[in-house]
């Protein structure tokens, strides 16, 4: 058994878990739902909700088998959705001003760890978009 364990082993045991569970385990089906719920919910306009939504698409779609992902980076999306669904965590989103600061610095460290698989993504749906424009012609 290995004896050191770092971050990047856990989180790509958290993926590995989420893979294990497979597409549209009701686990990976909740925090999607809770993070969409989230977003709804919140009047406000946060400065990275942009992100959060492409992950949470990357992650859906991951989801329904339509898009691959390696084991670390499902665990980078999954720990980062669920970081920010918790209200009370390092700083409690409920504080007006600072309460989604850790959440944003979360987002920051996922958006850089998955740099590459964002790009992968977003190339991805460029090309469903222009296959679907071909089938419908």
């Amino acid at each position: 058994m290995k004896k050191d364990f770092n971050d990047n082993d856990l989180l790509a045991f958290l993926g590995r878990l989420t893979s294990k569970w497979g597409t549209g385990h009701e686990s990976v089906s909740k925090i999607l739902d809770k993070t969409r719920n989230f977003l709804d919910s919140h009047n406000y306009k946060l400065p990275f909700i942009d992100k959060v939504s492409e992950l949470l698409e990357m992650l859906s779609e991951y989801s329904k088998g339509n898009f691959s992902l390696n084991d670390a980076a499902v665990g980078w999306v999954v720990a980062s959705l669920a970081y920010l669904i918790l209200p009370t965590d390092l700083i409690p989103d409920f504080l007006p001003g600072i309460g989604f600061t850790d959440d944003a610095a979360v987002f920051i460290l996922a958006f850089r760890q998955l740099s590459q698989e964002l790009d992968n993504f977003r190339r991805w749906k460029e090309l469903e978009s222009k296959t679907i424009e071909i089938e419908k012609e």
